[in-house]
């Protein structure tokens, strides 16, 4: 059975989102779904809620860190390929996902590079950057029910997938590895200059310099989160360490020592000038995780 850990860093756990938080009571790292069945009993036999990580990079945790179990899928990282089939397991990082996909030179996910999340959170989150999303190519997911306490297979269809949304965010489960069908055969090459053009994008456009969660708002319906910002002259705001970017308004990043409620104020005070400016309530794509003093 895995180990439960105490009082552990949420902030060592984030270093490829904020890298900002307090400690989590407990921790455990999974492999399988025996391991999450264990996890969840603890979780239940204490009394305490329990949350799910896998990379930390869209999460912004409470200076007071978090006061349950954090259930982590990094070590679930496994991918199979077969032709132009893939299987991937949740805790597999986006990046080493987008790599081995290049390398079986099958194109659709290529525009994915950059993003630092696992391949669980954004299945989650329905990542998707530039003309491509992950959800273009999955046929199925596997996920631990944690109500029914067993795994079940959800269609592509079942999942209700949306612009950064899908249906997982409203049912409790932890996703588990996920089946793909990519259709187009690419020469790598093409691939990889392709994927060293939206890499050099990124760079030019993101302050990845900092540590953020990436975009913290979610795009507005006809419009653009950072667009709105930058023309509420907010682009340099700061509270503590936690300014918006000077570079990417829609991100507000940590240059050095900001706090958890340094960045939650920024976000609250973004929200409440766009509003203000433009009759438009920006919804938060960044999770936030234990308790905060801040209202947004």
């Amino acid at each position: 059975m895995p180990e439960i850990q105490k009082n552990v860093s949420l902030a060592e756990k984030t270093k490829a989102g904020y890298q900002i938080g307090g400690n989590a009571n407990y921790f455990v790292s999974v492999n399988n779904s025996n391991d999450i069945k264990f996890a969840l009993d603890f979780a239940k036999e204490k009394n305490i809620p329990y949350f799910i990580l896998g990379n930390g990079s869209n999460i912004l945790v409470s200076d007071n860190g978090f006061r349950g179990l954090i259930i982590n899928t990094r070590q679930m990282n496994g991918i199979f390929i077969s032709q132009n089939s893939i299987r991937a397991e949740a805790g597999i990082l986006l990046s080493a996902f987008v790599k081995e996909i290049i390398s079986a030179e099958l194109s659709g996910a290529e525009e994915l590079s950059g993003i630092p999340g696992t391949l669980g959170g954004a299945i989650y989150m329905n990542a998707g950057a530039y003309s491509q999303t992950i959800s273009d190519n999955i046929t199925q997911i596997c996920i631990y029910d944690c109500d029914l306490n067993c795994e079940v297979i959800i269609s592509k269809e079942e999942a209700h997938f949306d612009y950064r949304k899908s249906a997982f965010q409203k049912r409790n489960c932890i996703i588990i590895w996920a089946d793909f069908i990519f259709q187009d055969k690419v020469n790598k090459n093409i691939l990889l200059n392709r994927q060293n053009e939206i890499m050099q994008k990124r760079k030019e456009s993101q302050p990845l310099e900092f540590h953020s969660c990436g975009s913290v708002f979610k795009r507005p319906k006809d419009n653009f989160a950072g667009k709105l910002i930058e023309e509420s002259n907010l682009k340099g705001f700061w509270v503590g360490d936690a300014e918006v970017s000077t570079k990417h308004a829609n991100f507000i990043v940590n240059k050095g020592n900001a706090t958890a409620e340094n960045v939650r104020e920024v976000i609250a005070e973004v929200r409440k000038v766009v509003n203000k400016n433009f009759q438009t309530i920006l919804e938060p794509e960044v999770i936030f995780l234990g308790e905060f003093d801040t209202e947004i």
